[in-house]
C-alpha cells in the first residue's frame, strides 16, 4: 500500500508499506531542502480550562533562547470548528518559530479526536467556552514561565479567524491579531455563504430567524467598539464559505474606531489560498505583523 505521510517536522512524502503490513518506508525526497532548516519539534502540553476540562495542545518554542529569556507567544486557533491540530507539518508555524516566536496550537472544545461530548461542547456557545479554553492555554504558559505574558498575539483562519476576531472584542490582552477568512457578522454570513455551510452553522447555532439574539451576541461586529488590538485581515476574493464581505465589515468597524488594521484581499482565491505567490505573501505578512507589534528580539 502506498500513502502520503507527514509529521510535525517532516513535510509530506510518499511511503510504502510492505506486503505484511509491518514496515513502512519513505520512498521520496521531495522536500530535501527542509533538513537544512532548524525545525523545532513541538511538545505536547495539557492544561485545565475554567470548568475542569482537560485541553490538549502542541507547544513550539524557538531554539537557542538565552537563559531566562521569555519569547513572545502566538496562539494559533484551528478552523472548523470541527477541526484539530495533529502531528502534521505546519509551515506557517515553523516560519513563526524561526523568527523567534513561541506558538501554541490548542485543540479547544469542539475539536475532533476527543469524543462526541467534546466535539459538541461548543454547540450554541461559539465565543464562550472555546474562547475561555484559548485564554486558559495562554495562562498556563505564562504561569510556567515559558512565554512573555505581555507579548501575546492570536491568529487563525476560518473559524480560527472568527476566534481571533472575537478575542479582540473581549480582551485587550493581545498585542496583535491576524484574522484569516474570519466570520465577523454571523447573521449576514448565514444569508450569503454556501447553502451547505449554512446547514453546518445551523447545526451549531440554530436558525438566525429564530434565535437572532444568539447570532448577534456571538458576532464580533456586535462588540467592535471594545476592540483595541492591531489587526491584520486576510481574505480570498472569491471565498464562497466566508464571503469577502465578512472581512470588509470587520475592517470598516475597526477603522471607524481608530484601531490599527489592514485588509488584504487575494484575487482569484477561495476559502484557502492556493497560488504560490499568495501563500508566500501571506506568511510574510503574518510574520511581519507580529514582529512589528511584538518584537521577538533576544
Amino acid at each position: 500500500m502506498a500513502f502520503v505521510g507527514e509529521t510535525a517536522t517532516q513535510p509530506s512524502e510518499l511511503w510504502l508499506i510492505d506486503e505484511n503490513g509491518e514496515r513502512a518506508a519513505c520512498v521520496t525526497n521531495l522536500h530535501r531542502e527542509y533538513p537544512k532548516a532548524a525545525l523545532q519539534s513541538p511538545r505536547l502540553r495539557k492544561f485545565t480550562s475554567f470548568d475542569g476540562r482537560q485541553i490538549e495542545a502542541a507547544f513550539y518554542s524557538p531554539a537557542g533562547l538565552p537563559a531566562g529569556f521569555k519569547p513572545p507567544l502566538v496562539v494559533y486557533v484551528h478552523g472548523g470548528p470541527t477541526g484539530r491540530w495533529a502531528d502534521w507539518f505546519y509551515y506557517r508555524v515553523h516560519c513563526l518559530v524561526a523568527r523567534g516566536f513561541a506558538v501554541l496550537l490548542p485543540n479547544i472544545r469542539g475539536s475532533t479526536g476527543y469524543g462526541w461530548e467534546f466535539l459538541t461542547a461548543n454547540r450554541g456557545d461559539w465565543g464562550g467556552g472555546d474562547y475561555r479554553d484559548v485564554m486558559a492555554g495562554v495562562d498556563d504558559l505564562v504561569r510556567a514561565g515559558l512565554v512573555d505574558g505581555d507579548r501575546v498575539g492570536i491568529c487563525g483562519w476560518s473559524y480560527g479567524g472568527y476566534m481571533a476576531a472575537w478575542a479582540t472584542t473581549q480582551t485587550n490582552r493581545f498585542r496583535a491579531a491576524v484574522v484569516g477568512a474570519g466570520m465577523s457578522n454571523l447573521q449576514s454570513l448565514f444569508g450569503n455563504e454556501l447553502i451547505a455551510t449554512s446547514h453546518y452553522d445551523r447545526w451549531f447555532l440554530g436558525l438566525p430567524y429564530e434565535v437572532p439574539r444568539l447570532y448577534r451576541e456571538r458576532s464580533p461586529i456586535t462588540h467592535i467598539s471594545k476592540a483595541t488590538t492591531p489587526t491584520l485581515i486576510l481574505q480570498g476574493e472569491t471565498d464562497p464559505i466566508t464571503p469577502a464581505a465578512q472581512s470588509r465589515e470587520l475592517y470598516r468597524g475597526l477603522r471607524h474606531y481608530g484601531i490599527e488594521s489592514q485588509l488584504v484581499v487575494y484575487p482569484r482565491e477561495g476559502h484557502g489560498l492556493r497560488e504560490e505567490a499568495h501563500l508566500i505573501d501571506q506568511i510574510d505578512r503574518i510574520a511581519r505583523w507580529f514582529e512589528n507589534h511584538m518584537e521577538p528580539k533576544r
